[in-house]
């Protein structure tokens, strides 16, 4: 077997089947068909690929398989396993986080909602204003100074008044009576009946309704 490529190529027309018939009874493209019948084995893929599709279509079409794998091993020696490589698959990009990052977002989060939880309650009458709180705005109360009371003018007492009178004419009327006692040509002695109380505080209620 001179030409792998020819000779299935041949043996395809000779059988008459189309391209599309070939896809629609063992799945082969006409793309990988065409590959096959032009030698073109390497750009199948890697060498077990290679190996099973020519295989595969040999057997559809009722060649000689023993012939037609002997060719290949001969166009296509193993030494070519790797001359089909499968890229590597691309590295995901994978974005490391620092731990500390990680964890100052999650106490940021933490201190939100607690002080969403706290402000809703204050919200709902649920706490109270702490005492330190409520003593700070009472000395943030401005405090008025204290006015001096106005001096209280406190009246003379007409009662009392009367009374220092009445107690200067009696020191008085003393004075007079001893020094009428101790003048010898004096000899009778008069009785003093006067009321001073009545000079001095006026007459008195029970005697105004007495009269």
């Amino acid at each position: 077997m001179e030409d792998l490529g020819q000779y299935l190529k041949e043996y395809r027309e000779e059988k008459g089947i189309e391209y599309i018939t070939v896809y629609s009874d063992i799945r082969l493209r006409e793309e990988q068909v065409k590959m096959m019948e032009e030698n073109r084995f390497f750009e199948l893929g890697p060498y077990g690929v290679v190996k099973a599709t020519v295989f595969n279509y040999a057997r559809y079409l009722g060649a000689d398989l023993d012939a037609v794998m002997n060719e290949l091993k001969i166009l296509v020696p193993e030494t070519t396993k790797n001359h089909h490589k499968p890229s590597p698959p691309a590295k995901q990009k994978k974005i490391m986080l620092s731990t500390n990052f990680l964890w100052s977002i999650g106490i940021i989060i933490f201190v939100l909602i607690l002080a969403g939880i706290l402000l809703h309650a204050y919200k709902q009458g649920w706490l109270k204003t702490p005492e330190i709180l409520k003593s700070s705005q009472a000395d943030t109360l401005k405090v008025e100074p204290a006015t001096a009371p106005e001096p209280v003018k406190v009246m003379p007492d007409s009662t009392r008044l009367r009374m220092l009178e009445l107690n200067q004419e009696i020191n008085k009327r003393s004075q007079d009576k001893n020094k009428t006692k101790s003048n010898p040509s004096t000899k009778t002695n008069h009785q003093d009946d006067t009321d001073y109380i009545g000079n001095f505080m006026g007459d008195s209620p029970m005697n105004v309704e007495g009269q």
